[in-house]
């Protein structure tokens, strides 16, 4: 076994052995397997907040997209950071306190308590709508994975690399729940900070040094039919597209039920500094790495560049063992994003069906819910391999062809669908169960008919912005047209500081 697989080796048996650990207390309530029993520190929360909203798509796709196309890519960052530090500082407190108070286990558990859902029907759509992007999303992890281990390995098989990475990332996720996917979560942003700081610092050093590269990055500015820019900002469309992807950030509820599981919303005010400072981190040196990789490499060496500029880089410029941590960086990306996507699908399965549609007036036992929410994790991930196993055949240039499209259909189909009621519901006491119920059908039928009618390879406009501002319109149209929730006011005060540090207890 050479150094490289003997790193990814030890990587991944950390990460369950963490799960092994965790496991002694997730498997008390649904509160502790899906919340942490609403007991995590702000340190934690930042970490696992950020990572889990990073995935592939950073390190694979943006360090691609940016070898390919310069540094026009980089107006993805400040938008979701912006974002996200908003959700920390503001929205997330709101949330926290009123989850807390009303013990709301799931993202979507809220909506129902919030709106009034007692029919069932808010629920049944939300669940539809998660497991429809969320198995895109997570199937977009394990083609990541299956890349990865094709290209160090030497696997001719797609299947191989996708089961190892679906069983890893389902072994500690079904072992430990929240708890594992959290703690693994801290050191997979670890890993990914050492990654995109370490690469682009080697690569500029092997690239002959700052005025060197940039004297190569020139060079391929103004080479022939080149798509590369280093300073420019591409075409407006592009740049508000690129603004436009943090609005999905209050959207994917991955990452806001991070908010939910800090044992204090005053904590998230840390949060809010931690996460930040690494959002900043990671995006930039995926950046820094994708410019590295084309001081030093011609386009025609890298296939698929798109994919592969980060692993090409990795392999050729490190020892054996130093790449291997470099594919472990990579890891970290893929499991971190599709470990808390598993637990959002399952907990809408077991708590948001299960329980709060065909279980309504019937109790289930602590241990049996945990189980289905054990089984339900299971099942999911097998159906997430396959739709990979599936779709890594898709021709060039199809929806599915990177990675990071691949991410970006089901980021922004999340975003368009849960962002504007999520907002409207922290914020405005007039939006309704029905303004709701409209935003989630427009916010997922606009993004997908978006993609499907070509519009977006037209426009260049990412789906995200027409199908936001959809489901926004949509969203206040019906609600002034219904009657809000009578207890509006009640839940709008229950988002408010009580002052006494609003610690409120995780069970189910």
């Amino acid at each position: 076994m050479n150094g490289t697989l003997w790193a990814l080796v030890l990587y991944l048996a950390g990460m369950v052995a963490i799960g092994l650990w965790a496991a002694r207390r997730s498997g008390r309530n649904l509160g502790e397997f899906y919340l942490g029993g609403r007991r995590m520190r702000d340190f934690v929360v930042a970490l696992s907040a950020v990572v889990s909203g990073r995935s592939a798509w950073l390190m694979m796709g943006v360090v691609g997209l940016t070898f390919v196309y310069g540094v026009r890519i980089a107006w993805f960052i400040p938008g979701y950071v912006t974002m996200e530090l908003f959700m920390f500082l503001y929205a997330g407190r709101r949330l926290r306190r009123f989850t807390g108070r009303y013990g709301n286990v799931t993202f979507i558990d809220y909506l129902a308590t919030r709106f009034g859902d007692r029919r069932g029907v808010l629920r049944v759509v939300a669940v539809v709508i998660v497991i429809i992007f969320f198995t895109a999303y997570v199937g977009a992890q394990l083609k990541a994975g299956q890349i990865m281990f094709n290209d160090l390995l030497g696997w001719e098989s797609v299947l191989k690399g996708i089961v190892l990475v679906a069983a890893v990332v389902g072994a500690y996720t079904i072992l430990g729940g929240f708890r594992a996917v959290s703690l693994t979560d801290v050191v997979q942003a670890l890993f990914m900070i050492l990654g995109l700081v370490v690469l682009p610092i080697v690569g500029f050093a092997v690239a002959g040094g700052p005025v060197t590269a940039w004297s190569t990055l020139q060079e391929a500015v103004s080479a022939p039919g080149s798509v590369f820019e280093l300073i420019g900002f591409g075409s407006l469309a592009g740049v508000v597209s690129g603004l436009g992807i943090g609005l999905a950030s209050p959207g994917n509820p991955h990452i806001v039920v991070r908010y939910m599981s800090i044992d204090r919303p005053e904590r998230l005010r840390m949060a809010a500094l931690v996460g930040t400072v690494w959002n900043v981190l990671l995006g930039w040196g995926a950046v820094f790495t994708g410019l590295a990789a084309r001081a030093l490499y011609d386009p025609a060496v890298i296939g698929d560049a798109q994919n592969r500029a980060f692993l090409h880089m990795s392999t050729e410029l490190f020892p054996p063992f130093a790449a291997g941590l470099l594919m472990a960086a990579l890891l970290a990306a893929i499991m971190s994003t599709a470990d808390s996507q598993l637990l959002v699908i399952s907990s809408s399965i077991t708590r948001d069906l299960r329980q709060g549609v065909f279980g309504r007036g019937r109790a289930m036992r602590d241990t049996v819910a945990v189980t289905w929410g054990r089984v339900s994790v299971g099942a999911v991930v097998v159906a997430a391999a396959l739709l990979s196993w599936v779709s890594a055949g898709a021709a060039k240039g199809g929806v599915f062809s990177t990675v990071f499209s691949y991410v970006l259909l089901a980021w922004s189909g999340l975003g368009a669908s849960f962002g504007p009621p999520l907002l409207a519901s922290l914020y405005w006491r007039r939006v309704t169960w029905g303004g709701a119920l409209a935003s989630l059908i427009s916010g997922t039928a606009g993004c997908i008919l978006w993609v499907a009618s070509g519009l977006k390879a037209r426009t260049d406009i990412n789906e995200i912005l027409p199908a936001f501002a959809l489901s926004t319109l949509l969203l206040v149209v019906v609600s002034l047209l219904t009657r809000p929730p009578a207890e509006a006011d009640e839940f709008l005060g229950a988002m408010a500081p009580t002052g006494q540090g609003d610690r409120t207890s995780g069970g189910a």
